[in-house]
């Protein structure tokens, strides 16, 4: 296990971030979309992630290196086509239900987006049609 996260899912992790384990793993799913957007991946993007990852209630019976990857393939799919794109956002949005999941999710998205720099075409049109479909502001 990673360094990150045994702190993570130590003895002492409180792990109360507010989340049901599928907003969680839907907020990451869409960073990686986010990261993967602009076919340019900044350490400054890894690291927004890596933050994350940190303060999350993770279920320690599915550890986020194993979730990772899937989210990874995901995130790629989605990019591949228009339709793969809009069911990605949909997927999403079906398990992003609490106010603070939504809050979270796009605070994420738009600080990803920036973190390069840059802001990519490709990363604001998806976190617009994002916030559309999870009904956020």
């Amino acid at each position: 296990m990673s360094s990150i996260l045994q702190r993570l899912f130590s003895a002492g992790f409180s792990g109360s971030d507010g989340l049901a384990q599928p907003e969680r793993e839907a907020i990451v799913d869409a960073l990686h979309y986010c990261m993967y957007a602009d076919r340019s991946i900044a350490l400054a993007e890894t690291k927004v992630i890596n933050d994350w990852q940190e303060t999350l209630a993770w279920n320690p019976q599915l550890p986020f290196s194993t979730y990772e990857p899937r989210s990874i393939a995901a995130a790629r799919q989605a990019l591949e086509s228009a339709e793969n794109r809009d069911a990605f956002i949909n997927n999403i949005a079906l398990r992003t239900k609490s106010k603070t999941a939504k809050e979270t999710l796009m605070r994420l998205c738009r600080k990803m987006a920036d973190a390069d720099g840059k802001r990519s075409e490709q990363e604001w049109s998806f976190i617009e049609a994002l916030r559309r479909a999870v009904g956020a502001a």
